[in-house]
This record gives structure tokens, sequence and C-alpha cells, in this order.
């Protein structure tokens, strides 16, 4: 055994072929020990990327503190896979590398030091934090940055009254210092950064991304208080700046489930955000237009169906209750304003059940609603098809068994299979009969496909094609 163990060792660290010093490494993976763990570690220098591999595997199987002692030298190796290597090997190790790590942030080479503050941020342990502190004072910029946002990441309330003297002693720090305040929250956070807003907002130089990034911390961890003293902030901005203080205020005001005095003075600039912004902003002001009448509104959110999956959601749901939707819809649509995309079908035909009750009023929609959900049958997927023929049949289920009866004439079988296949998820008591017309048809396959659609939804293909 032990001459094995020596030739493993001597052929993962000199053997000329990468295969067997591979191979070496695998097998010293199930060893553990110093001698094993300090081999594989060398091999996070071969020149073979399989090797390397191999030996990362081994090292990460074993994962004990004696492997990010015997790893950790190699943050500071001239080559740069080694040390990425090593950084991603420590981080896998988690709480167990804190110790091994903790020297390196003393070093003398600024690049090591950010690296291990990085890696440690990264790692998350409290028994970091005051190591990480002293080094809000070093000399070199990056480090101080490295360590703010590793304070951030760590989460200590510890940090707060450090990370606002960084905030307030250099211009650099303060995006970073927000950033990780509003990482760690707590009201000392919070009643600082809101501070900092209501100076910074009357601070005709101020840099945009540092009121950005204290904005977005301050929505994150401020309480009702913050809401009207950011609502008085508002007039005094423009362009994203005011759209991103209005988001900061809708994101306090959903957490805290508070109602933002005077919303429908707003509509204004949350229109703006539906359309301008990103995802997070335009769900946020969809939920706060879902407050507000009018018809400008309900085009605005009608407009934005269909960009963002997480956007429809938020959406889609308050469509279903506002007044003149579906008269609206079907004007855009008929103006080509908006796309006959699937989610626009879809909530078609959820509008025209939820309507029924209203028929006589809503008859002179009907014909122009089925005309522009029949157009998009041609060009649709198969998920816009299924929603096609879902809507047709809740608008007119007579005049979608007319449209229905010109598809299928269409010669090509497959067609005709399609067409079933897509009536399986459709509710309406025409269509099993129209079905069992193809138990029939000259294609096998057709009838096969028609007979099962049938049985799936327990219904005898003989029963009913003797009816």
């Amino acid at each position: 055994m032990a001459d094995d163990f020596k030739q493993q060792l001597a052929a993962l660290l000199s053997n000329i072929d990468p295969a067997i010093r591979r191979r070496a490494a695998e097998e010293l993976g199930q060893r553990g020990g110093f001698a094993p763990i300090a081999a594989l570690a060398a091999a996070l220098r071969d020149d073979n990327k399989g090797v390397r591999d191999a030996a990362l595997r081994a090292l990460t199987a074993i994962g004990n503190s004696n492997v990010a002692r015997a790893v950790v030298e190699y943050i500071s190796d001239d080559n740069i896979v080694t040390r990425n290597l090593a950084g991603e090997l420590l981080l896998k190790l988690r709480e167990n590398s804190v110790p091994a790590l903790l020297p390196y942030l003393y070093d003398v080479d600024q690049d090591i030091r950010k690296f291990a503050v990085d890696i440690l941020g990264l790692i998350g342990h409290p028994d970091a934090v005051q190591h990480t502190l002293t080094l809000l004072e070093d000399p070199d910029p990056n480090v101080i940055v490295s360590a703010i946002e590793a304070l951030g990441n760590i989460r200590s309330i510890q940090a707060i009254p450090h990370l606002m003297r960084a905030f307030e002693s250099s211009d650099y720090a303060k995006a970073p210092a927000a950033e990780a305040l509003g990482k760690i929250g707590g009201q000392q956070a919070a009643e600082f950064l809101l501070f900092q807003t209501n100076k910074l907002i009357t601070d005709p130089k101020v840099d945009p991304i540092v009121l950005y990034t204290v904005l977005e911390a301050l929505s994150d961890i401020a309480g009702a208080p913050a809401i009207d003293l950011l609502q008085e902030h508002l007039h005094k901005l423009k362009g994203k700046l005011r759209r991103t203080l209005l988001f900061a205020l809708l994101r306090i005001a959903e957490r805290c489930n508070v109602q933002i005095r005077g919303i429908s003075e707003l509509r204004a600039v949350l229109i703006e955000s539906l359309v301008n912004d990103e995802t997070p902003v335009q769900i946020s002001a969809a939920k706060a237009l879902g407050c507000i009448d009018g018809d400008d509104v309900t085009e605005a959110l009608l407009m934005s169906i269909a960009q963002q999956d997480e956007l429809d959601a938020a959406i889609l749901p308050l469509l279903e209750t506002r007044s003149k939707v579906l008269s609206l819809l079907v004007c855009l649509l008929q103006r080509g304003q908006l796309q006959a995309s699937k989610e626009v079908i879809v909530l078609l035909g959820k509008l025209a059940v939820q309507r029924a009750n209203a028929l006589p009023a809503l008859a002179p929609l009907v014909d122009p609603a089925f005309e522009m959900v029949r157009k998009a049958w041609a060009e649709g997927s198969e998920d816009v098809r299924t929603a096609v023929i879902d809507t047709l049949f809740r608008l007119d289920g007579d005049k979608a068994m007319q449209f229905l009866d010109n598809v299928v004439e269409d010669p090509d079988p497959w067609l005709r299979i399609h067409v079933i296949e897509l009536l399986a998820s459709v509710s309406d008591y025409r269509i099993p009969q129209f079905i069992a017309r193809f138990l029939n048809d000259d294609d096998e396959m057709v009838r096969d496909v028609a007979a099962a659609t049938l049985q799936a939804q327990g219904i005898d293909p003989i029963s009913i094609s003797l009816q």
C-alpha cells in the first residue's frame, strides 16, 4: 500500500503523460492526509487542464481545513489560472477557508489583500468581520471598496457605523457603502440613508450613480415614515432620477402595506416608468397604476402586455377587473397599436366570459374581436393557435365551428391532426362531436388521433360515431 501511495505521488508530480497524472489525482483524492493534499494542491499549477480539473475535484471532495491551508498560498501565484482555481476552491470550502485566508488580508501586495477579502465576502462568515474592518483604512482604494462589499455580503450589524464613516469619508466609497448598508438593513442604516437622500437631492453637483444606489438601498430597508419624506422630493427631480425615487416609494409602500397619498396625481410618472424602465420598476408601477382609474392608465397597461413574463403576471390580473378593458383592447388591435399575442388573445377570451352578462352592450365588440383573433391563426405558434381556438369559442361558438370547418378542409392530414390535438384542451360541448367526424377520415393517422383524443376525454369513439 505504501508503495502504491508513493507511486501515485510520483505519477502526479512528475509523469510526462497527462492521462497518468490525471488518474493519479483521482486516486489520491480518495486518500486524504497531508501529503496527498499537498501534491494535489501543487497539481493546480499543472500545464494540463484535465489534470488541474481532476486535482480540483479531488481537493473539493476532501474538503477540510487542511485543504484550505494547502491551497491558500496559490492566491498569490503569478499564473492567473492557478489563482482563480485556488479562489474557486477556497470559496467552495466555505467556513473551512476563513482561518487560512485571514492572514492574507494583511499581505503587502494590495492585489492579494483584495482577492482575499473578495473571497471572504462571498463566503460571508462573521469571523471575518473584525479583520475586514481594518481594511477600511487601507491605502489602496480598490481594497477599501472590496472590503465594503464584503461587509455588505456578510451582513453584520457591527459594520454599520464603520460603513457610515466610509460613506462620508470619500466619494468612491459612497455607492458601495450605500449598497452594503441596504443589504445589512436595520433602523440605524435606514435613518442614515434617508438623511443622505435628503442631503444629496438638494446638492446640484450630486453624482447620479450615488443617488441611485442610496435610493435603491433605502427601498429595501426603510419603513413607512420615509414615504412622506421621499414624496416631498419628487418634484425636485426629473427623468430617470425621479422614476428611481418613485420606485423607492412604491417598494417601501408595498413592503409596509400602506397607500401612497395622492397616488392618482402620479399617473404621468407611473405611466412613464411602466414604458421606459427596467422590469422591477415596471412591475411596481403597474401595481400602483392598478389603483388609478382612467382609460389612459388602462391603455398603458394593455400596451405593456407580452414584454416580460413577470410583468404580465402583475398586469393581467389587474386588467381582468378594470372597466372598459374589452372595448379598449379591441380598439388597440384594430388600430394596429397592439399585436394579437398569446397573452392578448387569452385576455380577450377571459374578458368575453366575465362580461357575458352584459352581452347586449358588448355585442358590437364580438365580431371585430373575433376577426382580430382569427387572423392570428395563420402565422401563430402552437401556443398561439391553442389560445386562438379557445378564445374563438368563448367569443362565438357557432362562428368558431365555421372557422374550424374551413381549416380542416385543407387536404393536408397533418393539419387535421394538429387541429384535433389543439381541440383536446378546449372546453366546449360541440368539440367531441366535431372530433368524431374524423373517425371516418380517409387517413388512418387522423382516425387514430381522433379516437385517442375522445378516449382521453372519457368518450367512447364507437358510441359517439353512432349518434
